[in-house]
């Protein structure tokens, strides 16, 4: 359970059910976005007071607050999926994507070093 439902074991995607987003489905990788909040009361306990998954938490990418500000806006419609011009922030100059091994990658993307 302390994976908080974002991170997912290799028999659970074999499984071809995994639980993310409230609901129960196919999921493409090992991992999703998501974030949590909990607070620790005064006696101890720990509460889950606050969870998002997916597109909810695009507020905490500034990246997407900047280019919802512009004419073109987010402008992906012709990428293969969204955020697939996401790169790591010191690979820039060899143009690796941040995450190549994942099965949503599109086909002509540069493999890892």
């Amino acid at each position: 359970m302390g994976r908080f439902h974002v991170a997912f074991t290799k028999d659970e995607l074999a499984s071809g059910s995994v639980y993310y987003n409230y609901d129960m489905g196919k999921f493409p990788s090992e991992e999703g976005p998501g974030i949590s909040v909990f607070y620790k009361g005064e006696n101890g306990d720990i509460f889950h007071t606050y969870s998002a998954y997916a597109r909810g938490t695009e507020t905490t990418m500034n990246t997407y607050n900047y280019l919802d500000l512009v004419p073109k806006g987010r402008d992906e419609p012709a990428l293969s999926f969204t955020m697939s011009w996401l790169r790591h922030h010191d690979r820039y100059a060899d143009g690796y994507l941040a995450d190549p091994d994942k099965p949503y990658w599109p086909a002509d993307a540069v493999p890892a070093r």
